[in-house]
Parts: C-alpha cells; structure tokens; sequence
C-alpha cells in the first residue's frame, strides 16, 4: 500500500516537473520569438538618427545620392526583413566610413564614394551593413556589453532620459563598428549571399576588404573608421575569399576595380600615325607608323586583348615574347597579346623583337608596382 503511494507521488512530482519545464522553455520560446520589435527599432532609429543629423550635414540631390539609393534598395528588398523600412543616407564626415543604427539607418560619408571604385563594392559595403541589421547586430553587442536584455535596452534608451552608459555603448558600436568576430562574420557571410542574389559581384566585396588591409599596412597611425572592426581585416579577407572559392565564384579582381587599367589612344600626326597602349600610367607601347590599317587594327587588338588576358595574379615570367625569324609576339601565357613583323616597326627604326620586349618589360613593372602597393 505504502509503494502504490510512493509510486503516485513520485509520478505526480515528475509531471508537475514536466510541467514546470514545458512552461519554462513556452516562456522561453516566446521571450524569444519577442526579442526582436521592429517598430521599437525603428523608433530608435528615428531617434538616433535625427542625433547624428544635428551633428553631421547630410549629402542631398548629388548623383551618389541617387545611386547609393538605388542599389540600397536593391539590396534592401532581398533582405527579407518585413516590416523594417531602410534608410540610405551620405554624411559629410571626414574619412572614408559606412555604419549603420538600428532600425534600418544606413550612413556612409561623402569621402567613401572616392574610394569605391565600382558599383559591385560600393555594394558589398551596404549589403554587410544591412546584414548588421538583418541580424540586429547593434542592439546584440549592447546586449553582450551590457546587462540588459534586448528588449529592455530598448526601453532604456527610448524614454526621454535614456542611459548615457547605454547609449554610449550602443553609438560606439555603431559608429566605430566594434562588432565581436561572431557579427562581423555573419555579416560578411550575409552580405554574399544577398550581393550573389540581387546581382552583384561579391569579389567587389572582398576588393575593397583588401585594400582596407593595404591601408592598414602601410598607414596604420590613421583613424581607420570603418576600418576598425573585429575580426583583423586581414582574417576577413582571408575567409571572404574561402567563400567565394566554396561558391565557386571566380576571383576576378579587374572586373570589380580599376586595377591594372588599360587605355589605348591612336594619334594622326600629319604624315603618320601613332599607337599608345597605357596600363595604368604606365606606357607600354609607342608606335609610330606610317598610315597602315593592318597596323592600325593590330594595336587596337593588343589593347583589347590585354584588356582580356591581364590579370592581377599574373607571374612576371608569365609574360613573354616569342621570335621566330622577322615575326615576334608578346604573349601572356599561351595567349597572344599581338604579332609583329620586322617591316612594321622599321618607321621607328627597330626591330620587331625590340619593340615587343620593351612591351614585356613595361607589362612587368605594372604588374610589380601594382603588388607594391596592393600586396595581396
């Protein structure tokens, strides 16, 4: 008699315990699930944003405005976030930066459009800040540096007198993106896939972490602003570029940059005419002849295809001249670059071999005063 009542006590303890833990983890689900209030976000953003409007001049009516709208809201559309309406603003700041707050703010100085050098990375920098937003970055590392939980750090700073302690924490992150490695990885995780889905090339995203990493190494007494994040950004290039390998996104730095520019200008000169070939600032080729489509066509092909064939990863051996009697060709790897035949540089009174391997050489220093200061 004694067990058949131990027996019911124990099975009525172990239910009331179930119970209890199935209330507990409801109550945790949906303390959860409330964690995010995307009107209460948005009611910060508004907030803080008039702040930082008092205090930095916004950039209007300009044609960066215009684009950095457009392709803000390309992304933003993807983000699949209901509810939270973004906002892509310029500042005049000084320094080249990007951040954002939360409620779907977005910033970025005036300065930054010199230093984006295609759509595709200019991109790459909204989608990691709305990436920051999709994930509630700002309002998490409040969180980790602090106390409160989300939702109270939103009540706390959305009363009239909000915490100085808080707010202080929360416009550091945000202004100077002091995110921990965990957010700085999901972000740059996130801001490939959308760049992959609205159409963007994400190797602008990692051009223009790499020479954040070049600005780091030779000018490291600068305030790097949005330079100064968590994890080193030589780390961020590094798995950024495991990615797009795991993608199998091909690494084509020239598509997204103006890295090793060719330029080409053909001149007529009374008599005669006079082909250039630029790769940066840097002539590789001057030649003058007199009045010869075939010539004429020849340069403007080897202009193309270096245009097609350089590349950034390029070996200096790589780039050779082949000669075979009075014909000699400059190649990059396997890949004619253009053929010249003795009796079509005798205008400038050299050798077609000559003329090609002044080309070879010029190629060469570009390529090596590139890896100079951009050395990946």
């Amino acid at each position: 008699m004694k067990k058949i009542r131990y027996k019911k006590l124990i099975n009525k303890f172990v239910f009331t315990i179930t119970c209890i833990l199935i209330l507990l983890f409801s109550m945790s689900f949906n303390s959860f699930v409330a964690e995010r209030d995307l009107d209460k976000e948005q009611q910060l953003g508004k907030k803080l944003s008039n702040d930082i409007e008092k205090k930095y001049e916004v950039v209007k009516n300009s044609v960066q405005n215009s684009l950095l709208i457009e392709i803000g809201n390309k992304l933003a559309r993807a983000s699949d976030l209901d509810g939270m309406n973004y906002h892509f603003k310029i500042l005049k700041m000084e320094g080249p930066n990007a951040f954002s707050i939360p409620g779907g703010y977005i910033y970025v100085t005036y300065d930054l459009f010199d230093y984006i050098q295609s759509d595709d990375e200019l991109a790459g920098i909204l989608a990691h800040e709305i990436a920051h937003i999709i994930h509630n970055h700002a309002l998490k590392q409040t969180r980790d540096n602090t106390k409160y939980n989300l939702l109270t750090i939103l009540a706390v700073l959305l009363t009239r007198e909000p915490d100085v302690g808080v707010l202080g924490k929360l416009t550091t992150i945000t202004l100077l993106n002091q995110y921990s490695r965990q957010y700085e990885e999901e972000a740059d995780l996130t801001a490939i896939d959308l760049l992959i889905e609205t159409g963007y090339n994400p190797v602008g995203f990692l051009t223009f972490l790499e020479r954040l990493y070049a600005r780091e190494m030779f000018r490291p007494e600068v305030d790097l602003g949005i330079f100064q994040t968590h994890p080193e950004t030589k780390d961020r290039v590094s798995y950024v570029k495991n990615i797009l390998t795991e993608k199998e996104i091909e690494i084509d730095r020239r598509a997204t940059t103006d890295y090793l520019k060719v330029n080409t200008k053909l001149i007529l000169e009374r008599s005669f005419w006079t082909g250039i070939i630029y790769i940066d600032d840097i002539m590789i080729l001057n030649l003058s002849f007199s009045e010869n489509e075939g010539i004429y066509y020849k340069i403007l092909d080897a202009s193309n295809n270096l245009d097609k064939y350089l590349a950034i990863t390029l070996d200096p051996y790589e780039v050779k001249v082949s000669v075979n009697g009075p014909i000699s060709t400059l190649l990059i790897g396997n890949n004619e670059i253009i053929t010249l035949d003795d009796s079509e540089t005798t205008f400038i009174n050299k050798l077609s071999r000559e003329v090609l391997s002044e080309m070879q050489d010029k190629i060469r220093r570009a390529l090596w005063e590139f890896k100079l200061h951009l050395p990946f």
